[in-house]
């Protein structure tokens, strides 16, 4: 689909976000994105709490894992955002896409004579033409920051929750003989907290709350432009702020010593915690994503990461509506997904405040949200609550409205070890995990199963083309006593998506019992849609008939198209 973006260039990115979560790396994995980043990056496999008692001891608390749910990635990448930010840009060009800096929107009108693909009129002026230009949009996307034009442009209102913060931020060279200087380590005493955070070059990310009797002592000077304009009343001088920060760190630290030898960057600033009422307008053209709709504590590292996974869950359903492929409500299901889960990291962001402390009552309501991992969507049009089968206790038991773990398999072609998230295909197919286990292919469960998914009456033929829906198939039989050519359409077709699930040991990770198999549908953006029983695929089929149009073109030859042959969605 065609796409403009445009942008407007900040000298403050670094602030908005200090680390990758777990979560975040998954889905730059898909993209093919993630070792690229992570060679801009430090990992950060651990965290440290530190306390300084009544008679001025500093003791360390606990050491433990950076993150509680399983990943393939079970650490936090610290970096800049900006660097992020240029890597994603770069992969844009190479898409043939640019972001102009140059162009800003004044005003937007929906064409009431217009009902068709680009029902929106855009005003928008061209900064080096200084000409304002008529545009005509399908959709709108604000991705414009918490002083969002957008938003002001739709009128939708947002919440404050909590008090406005003011932190001090900086990147350091530190000399220091601390001994968690290297670990993401948070150190609480009674006058003051600071969070230590590894960063490239060998530098420190030191973010530290700073209380009004501190923003008094240190007056208003030079200026420094705030990340929140209508926010940038009080404004402090980097030379003020290393001379506040210094002492401090000392004063926290001690007896560790600490020296700042260099200073690469550092701010002051304010943060309100807020909240859109929604995230879209009424007809569903226009929408807000991260810090447009949702603002948050830099202690939890929420902003970057949670705009972009609020771009990964709207993405795939713009795309299948927009070329007719989806029915149109699809698109409520990004305000109904989105706001909750941002609504849940506030109530986070709210409980931690100056403390940087998760509070200790009732841990599993925060467990799992610092490394993104713990998002769950409601029962709806793209989550079916009811599962059909019993699935065993496990690392990440499957479960409708989460994402669905990686597992190490086998591919059955060439005996090749692989992951299973590397193998899928993510540009807007569903994936339809047929999980055998320890059943023969002889089996007249299965046998049934691939008879009605190799007519053309299932979903792999009623949706296509494009092909809407990849097939996979995991056993855990020896491969090297099954031949392919004795497996039954479609999945002989599909020779290059034949699994064998070594030891049983992915299947066991996600809960699924091998003597009864399972049949799990995958949404485009990795999270788990239906768990059924291997009988059920005609459910699948009334599932996805819900939201998906059947395509013109369908018939039982479009379902033994093979995967590496298929014209994507996007």
């Amino acid at each position: 689909m065609p796409v403009t973006i445009w942008g407007q260039l900040s000298n403050d990115r670094k602030a908005a976000s200090t680390g990758l979560q777990p979560r975040t790396q998954e889905v730059l994995q898909t993209l093919g994105l993630l070792s690229t980043v992570e060679s801009k990056a430090v990992r950060v496999c651990e965290i440290a709490s530190w306390t300084k008692d009544s008679t001025g001891k500093l003791s360390r608390e606990s050491v433990a894992p950076g993150t509680v749910r399983p990943s393939r990635f079970p650490y936090f990448l610290a970096g800049d955002q900006g660097v992020v930010e240029g890597i994603l840009e770069e992969d844009l060009r190479h898409r043939g896409h640019i972001v102009d800096y140059s162009l800003e929107i004044l005003e937007y009108a929906y064409e009431t004579n217009n009902s068709g693909l680009w029902p929106i009129k855009v005003f928008i002026k061209n900064h080096i033409t200084e000409a304002v230009e008529t545009w005509h949009a399908g959709y709108l996307l604000g991705c414009d920051g918490a002083d969002s034009t957008i938003r002001r442009l739709v009128g939708i209102e947002a919440e404050y929750h909590g008090k406005e913060d003011v932190w001090l931020v900086a990147d350091l060279s530190l000399d220091t003989n601390f001994p968690d200087a290297r670990r993401r380590s948070t150190v609480k005493t009674a006058h003051s907290n600071c969070v230590l955070m590894p960063s490239t070059e060998n530098r420190t990310r030191v973010i530290t709350p700073l209380t009004p009797a501190n923003l008094k002592s240190m007056g208003s000077q030079e200026y420094i432009q705030s990340p929140f304009p209508s926010l940038a009343g009080n404004k402090t001088s980097a030379t003020t702020l290393v001379r506040f920060l210094h002492p401090r760190l000392s004063a926290i630290l001690a007896p560790w010593d600490v020296r700042i030898n260099d200073v690469s960057w550092i701010r002051r600033y304010h943060t309100t915690k807020r909240l859109a009422t929604r995230f879209s307008d009424p007809t569903h053209h226009i929408f807000l994503l991260g810090d447009a709709c949702h603002t948050h504590s830099p202690f939890t590292a929420h902003s970057m990461n949670a705009g972009m996974m609020d771009a990964h869950n709207l993405a795939w359903k713009l795309a299948l509506v927009h070329r007719g492929l989806a029915k149109a409500h699809l698109l409520a299901t990004y305000t109904l997904e989105r706001l909750a889960h941002a609504q849940q990291l506030l109530d986070l962001d709210v409980s931690v405040d100056h403390t940087l402390q998760l509070p200790p009552a009732d841990p599993a309501a925060h467990e799992g949200f610092p490394s993104g991992c713990a998002v769950r969507y409601a029962p709806g049009l793209l989550v079916k609550q009811e599962v059909r089968l019993p699935v065993r206790s496990a690392a990440a038991p499957l479960t409708p409205g989460t994402r669905l773990l990686d597992m190490r398999l086998t591919r059955h072609i060439d005996g090749n070890a692989v992951h299973l998230l590397d193998e899928m295909a993510w540009d807007g197919r569903f994936q339809l995990l047929v999980c055998l286990g320890a059943l023969a292919f002889a089996a007249p469960v299965v046998v049934g199963l691939a008879a009605y998914l190799a007519s053309a009456a299932s979903p792999l033929a009623l949706f296509s083309p494009p092909p809407l829906l990849d097939v996979f198939l995991l056993h855990t039989h020896d491969h090297y006593r099954v031949s392919l050519e004795e497996l039954a359409p479609p999945f002989a077709q599909r020779a290059e998506r034949v699994y064998e699930d070594v030891g049983g040991a992915g299947l066991a990770s996600v809960g699924v019992n091998p003597r009864l198999g399972a049949l799990v549908l995958v949404r485009p953006d990795g999270f788990v849609a239906v768990v059924t029983n291997l009988d059920d695929a005609r459910g699948v089929m009334a599932f996805l008939d819900g939201f998906l149009n059947r395509q013109a073109g369908s018939g039982e030859g479009m379902a033994m198209a093979r995967a590496s042959g298929d014209e994507m969605v996007f």
